[in-house]
C-alpha cells in the first residue's frame, strides 16, 4: 500500500533497477529506458521517491518496490534496502506495515495469554473491530498487589480453624457468617466482609471457604467500544453470586492517590470499607498501570457486579482484597459492570438536576445507556481539570 505523502528522500542511482526472474511478474522494469549517452550523464544521479509500495526478502537481502517522482507506476522498480538513502521513509512505511499487522490481529482476535502470563484458568481474548486501539504497552498483568513505596506489609494475626477435613464444615471458626453456598456462590447481600481459611488452616484448596482463592474459570472477552474505550464481556452464562475475579493493581497510600492526574483516576478503589464514612483510608487501590482483567470493567449505573471485601491469610482492615461477583444473572455476550461511586447517596433533588443538566467538560461523562444512568461517574468527585 502506497504511503500517504511525496516525501524528498533519495535512492541512490547506482542501483536504480533490482531484476529477479524467478520472483518476477514482468512488470518490474527500469525507472526509465535512456539511451546510451543518457544513461552514462546520469549513472551517478540519484532518483527521488514518491512512495514505498512494497517489500519482500530475496537471498537474505530486503528490497523495497519504489514509486518515482515524474514517473508512472508502470516503472516502480525493486531496490535493496542497502541502496536507499531514504529512512524516514522507511521507518513509516514499516511503522505503518506493523499497524495494519497488529490491527488485523486485533480485529481476528487474539489470547491475552499471547502478551501477559495468565492463570490456566482464564480463557481471555482481545478483540478489536472498532478503531486501531492497542491494549496499553506499559500496562503489567498481575492478579494479586504490587505493594507501592511507603506501603508496609500487612499486618494482622490469623489463626488456623480447628477443621481437620479436606473441606470446611458450617462450624468452622474462620466462618463468621456463612458467606458461600454448596455451589461456592456469594451471598450478594451481604454487608459484612468475607473472611476465607488461610495458609494456616488444614483445608485443602477444594474448601468451600477458599472461593476466591481457588479462582474461578472465567471466559472473557476484552472488546474495544464505540465509546467507552475498551471493555470486557463474558462468553458464558454466569449466575447470581458466582465469583469472577479480584480487583488488583498497585497498593499504595491515600496521599500517594491524591498526586494522579485526575484522567487516571478512575482506576483507583479506595480501600475503606472498614472506615468512617467522614474519613479516608490509609490505602488505595491503583490499577492504571498494574492490574488484571478487572482493569477493563467498565462503570455502569445500573451494573450487573458487586465488588466486596475479603481477607485471607491477614486481618488488616485497611489492606484487605477485593473481589468482584455476579449481582444478578448474566447472559453470555453482556458486558462486565460495576458501580464506580457505590456508596454515593443522591438526594432525590440532586438526581432530578443530574437527569436535567448537561455534564461540562470537567466532568466524567457516563455512557452506560441504563435507565437510571445518572449522566457523570462521580457525581462529588474531582473534575477532570
Amino acid at each position: 500500500m502506497a504511503t500517504d505523502s511525496r516525501t524528498t528522500a533519495r535512492a541512490r542511482g547506482d542501483a536504480d533497477v533490482y531484476t529477479d526472474e524467478s520472483e518476477s511478474d514482468g512488470r518490474n522494469r527500469a525507472a526509465k529506458q535512456k539511451s546510451d549517452s543518457e544513461a552514462e550523464s546520469e549513472e551517478m544521479s540519484s532518483y527521488e521517491v514518491e512512495a514505498i509500495v512494497d517489500d519482500r526478502i530475496s537471498g537474505g537481502t530486503k528490497f523495497y518496490h519504489l514509486k518515482w517522482v515524474g514517473y508512472s507506476t508502470d516503472d516502480n522498480t525493486w531496490e535493496p534496502i542497502e541502496h536507499l538513502d531514504c529512512l524516514e521513509l522507511i521507518r513509516d512505511y514499516e511503522s505503518k506495515k506493523n499497524l495494519r499487522k497488529m490491527s488485523s490481529q486485533y480485529r481476528k482476535g487474539f489470547p491475552l495469554s499471547k502478551v501477559f502470563s495468565l492463570p490456566k484458568c482464564h480463557d481471555i481474548w482481545v478483540v478489536n473491530t472498532v478503531d486501531n486501539a492497542k491494549l496499553p504497552e506499559d500496562f503489567v498483568y498481575t492478579d494479586g498487589y504490587i505493594r507501592g513505596k511507603n506501603v508496609p506489609y500487612p499486618s494482622g494475626v490469623v489463626f488456623p480453624c480447628s477443621c481437620t477435613g479436606e473441606k470446611c464444615g458450617p462450624s468452622c471458626e474462620c466462618v463468621e457468617t456463612p458467606c458461600y453456598d454448596e455451589n461456592g456462590r456469594i451471598c450478594v447481600d451481604l454487608e459484612l466482609p468475607i473472611h476465607e481459611c488461610n495458609y494456616l488452616c488444614k483445608c485443602s484448596i477444594k474448601c468451600p471457604n477458599r472461593t476466591v482463592q481457588r479462582g474461578n474459570n472465567i471466559s472473557i472477552d476484552i472488546v474495544r467500544t464505540v465509546d467507552k474505550g475498551w471493555g470486557a464481556i463474558t462468553r458464558k452464562d454466569l449466575h447470581k453470586g458466582d465469583y469472577i475475579c479480584r480487583y488488583t493493581g498497585e497498593l499504595i497510600t491515600y496521599d500517594d492517590s491524591t498526586k494522579i492526574d485526575v484522567a487516571d483516576t478512575t482506576y483507583l478503589f479506595d480501600l475503606d470499607s472498614e472506615v468512617p464514612s467522614n474519613a479516608n483510608g490509609s490505602y488505595v487501590v491503583d490499577a492504571c498501570k498494574y492490574g488484571n482483567v478487572s482493569h477493563f470493567f467498565n462503570h455502569s449505573c445500573d451494573p450487573n457486579l458487586v465488588i466486596l471485601s475479603v481477607y485471607i491469610n491477614h486481618i488488616h482492615p485497611l489492606m484487605h482484597e477485593l473481589a468482584f461477583f455476579a449481582l444478578k444473572d448474566i447472559k453470555a455476550g453482556e458486558e462486565l459492570t460495576f458501580n464506580y461511586s457505590p456508596l454515593v447517596e443522591l438526594s432525590q433533588q440532586y438526581k432530578e438536576d443530574l437527569k436535567a443538566s448537561t455534564p461540562n467538560d470537567k466532568q466524567f461523562k457516563c455512557f452506560c445507556g441504563a435507565a437510571t444512568c445518572r449522566k457523570v461517574i462521580f457525581p462529588n468527585a474531582r473534575t477532570t481539570e
